[in-house]
């Protein structure tokens, strides 16, 4: 039986302009689509801000970083914290300037 990626995203509202996205375990290809249909749900809410707490995650992809970039291409958003991982990954895409 193989491994198979877990994710577990949480969406809250901080204030009528601040959105926070908790995410915690890996982001990879399989675990991708959680994680972009929670940053759209949270543009959706149209905030000034949304917060992307990496702190609790072990593994962030390429496509998960290139989404969060997506993100931020439309509405403003900033990582923090991140895990070591997570930053290592921004930092490697050329995004480390998303972290707070």
């Amino acid at each position: 039986m193989a491994d198979r990626a877990e994710v577990d995203i949480r969406t809250a509202v901080v204030d009528d302009e601040v959105v926070r996205v908790h995410v915690a375990g890996e982001v990879d290809l399989l675990t991708l689509p959680s994680l972009a249909e929670a940053l759209a749900a949270a543009g959706r809410l149209s905030p000034r801000l949304i917060q992307v707490d990496l702190s609790a995650v072990d593994f962030l992809s390429v496509s998960g970083a290139a989404e969060l970039a997506e993100t931020a291409a439309r509405i403003p958003v900033q990582v923090g914290p991140a895990s070591h991982a997570s930053r290592v990954a921004l930092a490697a895409a050329g995004l480390d300037h998303l972290l707070a």
